[in-house]
């Protein structure tokens, strides 16, 4: 056998079994657009009730609205994570511990968003996930920043605040307050994708890096469609300095697009990324938005996931990418709850669904 393999049989042999249990868990494609037929949140309540989300789930009345049942469906995740790390050790709990630091972005990413449209602070932490490193005390401070340097300064990051240079918090349309959250998520990302490139190694490495580089790639190439699309020259000193297979030559080539729709042609002609861009043109050009992206990068992300579960079982991409698929099944639920709750038909509901 070899001695990596041992290695890690010695060092992750419980948590390798905690996640093939949790995996076994996972809803299958069908059982999740089955729901989407569901005419009522209650019924979607019965159906998840005997899973893993039957502990939250478990708490609320049938009165309560969709945000908090979401609220209960992003708990669960968070449950199941926090599962994780408490009974993991030296480096698969270090490793565990980076992964859950990306939820700070997030927050950010969030509060921001929620600050441009003017939304009360309740509203905003009622659908935040309880896994970031600040406590809703020091979040409820910064919802009252104005500006967006402040908010940088106050999570300590000269990295951040470069990034975000030139952009005011005040009056933030749709488009540049979704470009600052891209700006937050790529910090996000770059903290993740240094720890696995600098310090992993071997097979933990390699089975990585198919996810987090392309999560910083994907982040990057959002940035400059979003740039070009709200008219922002200075692109590269918004992006994420690190690179996977979009590299510099790659980025200076879709910055110096004239528009949205010729970034994209030239994006969908880039070797690594062309089958999940193909007509992201013309699906760009029908929807007059931006908002498809997001569900390529998720779904591109399940598949490089399914794709790690299938190859070699003993390396650290394995949990990565079952925290994938969990993270992503919890939006999906979200989405079919929000959905519902709307009064949207199942053919309204199914396209929010990522499988």
């Amino acid at each position: 056998m070899p001695a990596e393999t041992l290695v890690h049989l010695l060092r992750d042999n419980y948590t390798e079994a905690k996640v093939r249990g949790k995996k076994s868990f996972l809803l299958e494609r069908q059982q999740l657009y089955s729901l989407a037929e569901f005419r009522s949140q209650t019924e979607i309540l019965g159906f998840l009730a005997d899973g893993p989300y039957g502990l939250e789930l478990s708490k609320l009345q049938e009165s309560s609205s969709p945000v908090e049942v979401e609220r209960a469906v992003r708990l669960s995740f968070a449950r199941s994570l926090r599962n994780l790390i408490s009974t993991a050790k030296g480096s698969v709990k270090r490793f565990l511990v980076e992964y859950t630091r990306r939820f700070e972005a997030y927050d950010l990413a969030a509060l921001v968003l929620f600050r441009s449209q003017e939304k009360p602070w309740e509203e905003y932490a009622a659908t935040r996930l309880p896994l970031g490193v600040m406590n809703e005390k020091e979040l409820h401070k910064l919802y009252s920043v104005e500006d967006l340097e402040t908010l940088a300064s106050e999570v300590g990051d000269e990295k951040l605040q470069e990034r975000l240079e030139g952009i005011e918090m005040e009056g933030l349309t749709t488009d540049k307050a979704s470009l600052v959250r891209d700006i937050f998520n790529g910090w996000g990302e770059e903290r993740f994708y240094n720890f696995i490139n600098k310090e992993l190694g071997g097979r933990d490495k390699e089975s990585c890096l198919p996810i987090v580089g392309s999560s910083i790639d994907l982040l990057n190439l959002t940035i400059i469609l979003r740039s070009k699309l709200i008219g922002i020259s200075d692109i590269q000193g918004h992006l994420a300095p690190v690179r996977w297979k979009l590299l510099d030559k790659g980025i200076n080539y879709l910055a110096a697009s004239e528009d949205v729709a010729q970034a994209l042609d030239r994006a969908s002609s880039l070797p690594y990324y062309r089958s999940i861009l193909s007509g992201a043109r013309q699906r760009y050009e029908e929807a007059k938005s931006l908002s498809f992206i997001e569900l390529l990068v998720r779904k591109h992300m399940l598949d490089e996931s399914r794709d790690i579960l299938m190859g070699f079982p003993f390396t650290l991409g394995v949990e990565l990418a079952f925290l994938v698929l969990k993270e992503n099944e919890a939006r999906n639920l979200a989405a079919v709850v929000s959905g519902i709750g709307a009064g949207l038909r199942p053919e309204q509901v199914r396209p929010l669904i990522v499988a």
